[in-house]
């Protein structure tokens, strides 16, 4: 009987520890339920260079409507203005240039780089008022081609559309699927061109302290981001996985016959 409670007591115990939680697994382990910490200072997504954005001006006057979201719409000779304006709410857009600048109808250039999708707006809207365009001017900014993309151990890596003004790291992981369980938590990468240069950024979803307060908590357009594999997958993924997943089952198992023999036959 006295080795019966042994044997049960030794299956229970290699059971709980397979059954508990790894430590590197679950997100923000330092936050705990009442607690703050000071968000990275992030204004949003502002516009590149080569990035596309919807810019609809809406007035009182249907004729100047159309004419300023001509860029918008293929506009049908002959047909009514309601048709016309209909189509003036296309997907197509504007394309900043090398410089920054689009070139709005009535108006000439707008230099929109750097600026957010409120700004742009705001822009657009003072620029018509200064050019005795439209006094009354509704303007609706979107992102057109903004993305985001995704490598490593995540359930749908590839590119994912970047449609708000703010994304977080955690937001454009859980939108690419979450990451799976041979994730690195604590090594997350964020690659970032910024003013010509190449920029890394190191993460770890383990530490909300750090990960909120680093330049690489909200997502920029054309950021990549790479979840790296863990050990266990590496050794997967290696020529030799077979041959090294049973090395290891058979020492485990060796180990756990012998301690047993020894809390049986003691």
């Amino acid at each position: 009987m006295k080795h019966l409670y042994a044997i049960t007591f030794f299956a229970a115990a290699i059971l709980l520890s397979a059954c508990s939680t790894p430590k590197n697994i679950t997100y923000l382990q330092d936050f705990n339920g009442g607690q703050m910490a000071q968000l990275a200072n992030y204004k949003g997504i502002t516009l590149k260079p080569s990035d596309a954005v919807s810019i609809v001006v809406n007035t009182k006057t249907t004729e100047l409507t159309n004419i300023l979201n001509l860029p918008l719409s293929t506009q049908i000779i002959g047909a009514p203005q309601a048709t016309a304006l209909a189509q003036s709410h296309g997907s197509l857009g504007y394309t900043l240039d090398s410089n920054g600048d689009v070139d709005f109808p009535l108006v000439g250039k707008i230099h929109l780089a750097g600026l957010t999708r409120e700004e742009v707006a705001a822009k657009v809207k003072r620029t018509l008022e200064e050019k005795n365009v439209a006094t009354d001017a509704v303007v609706t900014v979107d992102f057109i081609n903004l993305r985001y993309h995704v490598v490593g151990e995540v359930g749908a890596p590839g590119d994912h559309s970047i449609t708000r003004d703010r994304l977080t790291i955690i937001e454009a992981i859980s939108e690419a699927g979450d990451m799976n369980l041979y994730g690195r938590r604590d090594s997350v990468f964020v690659y970032r061109q910024e003013n010509g240069q190449q920029k890394t950024y190191a993460l770890s979803m383990l530490d909300g302290r750090s990960l909120i307060s680093s330049p690489a908590f909200y997502i920029q357009q054309g950021d990549v981001i790479y979840v790296q594999p863990n050990n266990y997958r590496k050794r997967q993924s290696a020529a030799n996985a077979t041959e090294v997943t049973t090395v290891s089952f058979w020492l485990s198992a060796l180990s756990m016959l012998a301690t047993l023999a020894v809390l049986i036959f003691k």
